[in-house]
């Protein structure tokens, strides 16, 4: 297989992964001080304001049908956010990162249901590998260890890969960045609409007789230089930056290459959670065992051994044509 060789592009990815890697242990650290739609809310609303600021004529320019593309792809990775953030509740930063890992195997498999693109040899032992993975994650002390965070972690994995097998399509039909903005507007929508709705049920029902983790949401909101710090990263760089160096790279290589670079974000989720909170965050032999077929598993997924890339070839993948559709 043929790799692209741009190390700039390549360097520009990698930092995503690796800023995309922090922000488990981060997003985990601001959950402390506030619940996680109030967090998802003021992030994405944040977020959204740079991204108007940055882009003023791509939004003015958009048109119905890609408003009525990102909404979609924006309902959909808006609550895989949601899910993502309420597991972290629960779970560890490094076994939501491998967890959410699972989401590149799964990709080929909702093509072939959505739009009837066959999934390759590799994907089908990449999703062997990274199933087998995902099974010692789940459970790493072999003792029964699947916690509520872990079932909803895995849960977001069908969304996040609907969503990018959807964004296959669409980023060949539409401006990326217009689709992004966009997304990440509905995103803030949808977290800022189910914070009012909660608050909404506090008020005419009592705090009281809210179940404990609604409850939570109408806790008052604790500012102080952590958080602040905090929300300031996730939301600029790990936000808006990371969508400026994204489009940058993934314009300057394939798909495939960048899915490979991708594929670390759970190995910097991990050595970040270890660096920050402690040795406790490691997930042990059986753990470990997991995350390598894990990323042995996205790996394999993403590669194609001893085949040469023909335009419109039969059976293609969508992660075929996107490649196609990037040279």
């Amino acid at each position: 297989m043929r790799l692209n060789t741009n190390l700039r592009a390549d360097g520009a990815i990698l930092l995503t992964t690796v800023i995309w890697g922090s922000t488990f242990v981060v997003a985990r650290e601001m959950l402390d001080y506030w619940p996680p739609l109030a967090y998802l809310s003021i992030r994405m609303t944040l977020a959204t304001l740079v991204f108007v600021l940055l882009f003023p004529k791509q939004i003015a320019s958009a048109g119905r049908g890609v408003w009525r593309a990102g909404a979609t792809l924006g309902v959909l990775i808006g609550f895989g956010f949601v899910g993502q953030t309420v597991g972290l509740l629960y779970t560890t930063p490094s076994k939501s990162s491998f967890i959410t890992g699972l989401t590149t195997p799964l990709v080929p498999f909702v093509a072939y249901a959505l739009l009837r693109a066959r999934p390759g040899r590799e994907n089908l032992i990449g999703v062997v590998l990274a199933s087998l993975g995902g099974v010692l994650i789940l459970s790493p002390s072999g003792e029964g260890g699947i916690n509520t965070g872990d079932l909803v972690t895995l849960g977001t994995t069908v969304l996040f890969a609907t969503h990018l097998t959807l964004m296959s399509v669409h980023t060949r039909r539409y401006n990326l960045r217009q689709l992004s903005v966009i997304q990440i507007a509905v995103t803030a929508a949808l977290s800022v609409a189910a914070w009012l709705l909660v608050a909404g049920w506090g008020a005419l029902s009592g705090v009281e007789h809210l179940p404990a983790p609604l409850a939570r949401e109408l806790a008052p909101l604790v500012w102080n230089a952590s958080v602040a710090w905090q929300l300031a990263y996730l939301s600029s760089v790990a936000t808006v930056v990371t969508f400026l160096l994204w489009t940058w790279g993934q314009a300057r290589m394939p798909a495939t290459h960048a899915a490979i670079i991708f594929s670390l974000e759970p190995v910097f989720a991990t050595l970040f959670a270890v660096l920050l909170r402690g040795s406790g965050q490691w997930m042990g032999g059986r753990g470990n065992i997991g995350a390598l077929l894990i990323l042995a598993g996205v790996i394999v997924s993403e590669l194609r051994w001893g085949q040469r890339a023909e335009r419109k070839r039969p059976g293609a993948t969508v992660g075929d044509e996107q490649d196609e559709a990037e040279v």
